[in-house]
């Protein structure tokens, strides 16, 4: 292995893929990370970083392509980190994916247990409602992968079709500016009033002069309805920054274009009606919705007759969240508070949850697992975006909970990343 340095080629035969944009690999007893690689092939590499116990290469040439390799839709695919499992047939994507699942679970917390087969995203491009940019200078693009050097981009092939024709005024407008901004978000609003929300962020203070800037910018556009731009200690924003959400086949739920909501409306769809459908009958039933933002889930679980108690940190989603519950027919209970905090003193109070549902970020409860164990619901329904992290999770819930369904649903088409709902029991 002492051949195997940064800058060596060397040639290997891939086997499947890790949780992450590489193909996975062995060299004389060495794991392989290799990118731009699919399952089963024969490539050889260029070794990029060496470690003690593994080595990151990239392709440098396929002696043997795989029977799963596409090409890519996007031309950047092979630059671009954004979307790195693009040169996988769809079908293949999602049998990776629940096998990722399936290996977390059984590897991080010891259960086998049976997972259902990945949901398919309606839609495999133009599916993302927004996207995150970077800036250097006046330039605007995603970093390659596996660095930080930019890809500029004027068209996005998973982006909605709003989001893409507003990418050249993104760009008109970070050229305009004299301030240094860092990074972009572009969120399409939905609902009945259609375009698109631009989020900036922006280093120090906004410079003389950009805020006549900003108003010009969005007075002459067609498709960018809102702007907000903030940095450390202000904000600012311009126009209509409100964007919705169809949850259900009921009203919309409303949210601020800056806070959090999932990027696939129309799986998103189908990730509630799971966690409808693995709550079980709710009626009348007290339900604690834990990182519930602006009411993704709280909204319909409300809907069916649930009383419930909705616990988030973010001011702004709170702020939506209290407006969706006033409009709603049924409203729910809104908390706010750092969810590891308000769930200990719950649980120091011993109050009493039917039903937990916990969607948290991709660092996932680890905060709150204890005290949903103290509190001991009849359920608990856990939404996560990351496997090794659910995994850990469930290992301590485990010790009073039966993992009664797992089943993911491809949020994220052409990424590694996997939405996963879990319905955990209760055991005597």
């Amino acid at each position: 292995m002492e051949g195997c340095q940064a800058g060596d080629r060397i040639i290997v035969e891939t086997r499947d893929m890790a949780y992450g944009p590489h193909a996975v690999a062995r060299y004389e007893g060495l794991v392989v990370f290799v990118r731009g690689a699919a399952p089963g092939e024969c490539v050889e590499v260029r070794v990029r970083e060496r470690k003690r116990n593994h080595a990151f290469a990239d392709v440098v040439a396929i002696r043997r392509a795989s029977e799963v390799r596409r090409v890519a839709a996007c031309p950047l695919s092979g630059s671009c980190g954004g979307c790195p499992w693009q040169h996988l047939g769809y079908a293949h994507q999602l049998a990776e994916k629940r096998r990722i699942v399936s290996e977390q679970l059984q590897r991080v917390a010891g259960v086998d247990v049976v997972v259902s087969p990945v949901r398919p995203s309606p839609r495999v491009y133009g599916y993302r409602r927004r996207i995150k940019l970077r800036v250097e200078g006046k330039r605007v693009g995603y970093y390659a992968g596996g660095s930080h050097d930019l890809v500029e981009v004027g068209h996005c092939a998973l982006a909605e079709s709003e989001i893409d024709r507003c990418l050249p005024a993104v760009r008109r407008l970070v050229d305009q500016f004299s301030s240094n901004v860092r990074r972009i978000e572009m969120v399409a609003r939905h609902g009945a009033e259609r375009g698109v929300v631009v989020v900036g962020e922006i280093e120090g203070a906004l410079a003389p002069g950009d805020e006549t800037i900003c108003r010009g910018w969005l007075e002459s556009s067609d498709v960018c309805t809102g702007l907000f731009l903030r940095g450390r200690g202000w904000q600012r924003r311009w126009g209509q920054t409100r964007a919705d959400v169809e949850v259900d086949d009921e009203p919309a739920v409303h949210f601020e274009a800056m806070g959090f909501s999932q990027v696939n409306p129309l799986a998103n769809r189908d990730l509630v009606r799971t966690v409808v459908r693995l709550a079980g009958e709710v009626a009348e039933r007290r339900v604690l919705d834990a990182y519930s933002g602006a009411g993704n889930l709280a909204a319909p679980l409300a809907r069916r007759g649930a009383q419930v108690v909705a616990v988030e940190q973010s001011a702004e989603a709170c702020e939506s969240a209290e407006a969706n519950a006033a409009a709603a027919a049924r409203g729910w209970t809104i908390i706010r508070g750092r969810v590891e905090k308000v769930l200990f003193a719950m649980a120091d109070r011993q109050d009493v949850f039917d039903v937990v549902v916990l969607d948290p970020p991709r660092s996932g409860a680890q905060g709150v697992v204890e005290s949903i164990l103290r509190m001991a619901p009849r359920v608990v329904i856990y939404v996560s975006c990351d496997p090794a992290t659910l995994a850990r999770d469930l290992k301590v819930l485990q010790t009073r909970y039966r993992l009664a369904a797992v089943e993911p649903i491809d949020m994220f088409p052409h990424t590694y990343h996997v939405e996963t709902v879990v319905r955990c029991e209760l055991t005597p």
